[in-house]
């Protein structure tokens, strides 16, 4: 998903092995917390049955709502965005699902990509379009993170599909528009994936109606261009609609259409930090993103155990104010 990359830590960090395994272990029973675990519902899938439960104020009900906690371009704040190492610790710290963009080559292979160039995020230059995969795979893709992640390589949808199979849904930002590139990813995603583990992102009904026929057990997320396309996308079967804090900002009514919908609600975040993630659930999400979806899986659970139903604090909603349009603003 598009989101501004200025202000981010970039200071990536390896623990030990032991501690790498201490941490999985710590985040699969977070997980288990945050959401009421898998038997409730994870994902857009439960996103209907979630919005019945919202009638509450309290900011644990509201963090127990959250069905899927996105990794931004995997585990971007301390890994190198959109590459197999950020995929991974996406899993290890206990994301539901990763966010990941998909691209074009010059022959036309379908690679994981944010930007339409290559240089920001490897040492090539010009349009990942403009290139071949056999020239897109000898680049490094790491570096410019940290010289430690020299050996990371642009990752093609295959590797992703692979990795993440059976460990984590995949939810898939469509970068490229065309029924030749439909079809080449539906076949990558049923022939490397899972369809029930994949988060379609659609920009247009259209795509919305193509992919729900060829991806029928896909869940989809709609990447709406603008708040006067929420019911049509809803109409075309989407189960999630994205709204930015800036358009929130300016039509407040925007988060009770959709509830009334009866479909979730995506908003991005960026570090997961406690006062973002209660901006964030004033909106009574099912689903929230994150560069950094440890500290986020970790704020919500902690956010959840707190029973005492106290009103959002001033703080907070300082913060709600001071980020609309900013922060919680780029996805």
């Amino acid at each position: 998903m598009d989101r501004d990359v200025d202000g981010r830590d970039r200071r990536g960090t390896i623990g030990s092995k032991a501690i790498r395994e201490n941490e999985m272990m710590m985040n699969k029973r977070v997980i288990v917390a945050v959401g009421m675990g898998m038997a409730l519902g994870w994902g857009f899938g439960g996103d209907r049955a979630a919005v019945a439960q919202r009638g509450s104020d309290s900011l644990a009900t509201r963090a127990l709502a959250v069905r899927q906690v996105i990794a931004h371009r995997g585990s971007s704040s301390d890994r190198p965005e959109c590459t197999l190492v950020s995929l991974r610790r996406a899993i290890a710290v206990g994301a539901t699902a990763s966010e990941v963009d998909v691209r074009w080559t010059k022959d036309r292979q379908l690679v994981i990509l944010h930007d339409a160039t290559l240089d920001r995020t490897t040492n090539g230059t010009g349009k990942i379009g403009a290139t071949t995969l056999a020239q897109v795979r000898r680049l490094d893709a790491g570096s410019w993170f940290d010289a430690k992640y020299r050996a990371e390589k642009v990752p093609t949808l295959r590797e992703v599909l692979e990795t993440g199979r059976g460990r984590i849904d995949v939810l898939l930002d469509l970068k490229e528009q065309g029924a030749d590139y439909d079809q080449q990813v539906v076949g990558e995603v049923k022939r490397f994936g899972d369809p029930k583990k994949t988060i379609v992102g659609v920009r247009s009904v259209a795509q919305a109606r193509r992919f729900r026929k060829l991806l029928p057990k896909s869940r989809q997320l709609g990447l709406i261009p603008d708040p006067k396309s929420i019911e049509a996308f809803v109409a075309a079967g989407v189960e999630t609609i994205r709204l930015w804090p800036r358009w929130i900002k300016a039509e407040p009514k925007l988060v009770d259409r959709v509830h009334r919908l009866k479909v979730g609600l995506h908003v991005n975040g960026s570090k997961g930090a406690r006062a973002e993630v209660e901006a964030a659930l004033s909106h009574r999400p099912t689903s929230l993103s994150s560069d950094d979806p440890g500290r986020l899986v970790k704020t919500l659970k902690a956010i959840s155990q707190k029973q005492n139903k106290k009103p959002m604090s001033r703080r907070s909603r300082d913060f709600s104010r001071a980020e609309s349009g900013t922060r919680l603003g780029r996805g």
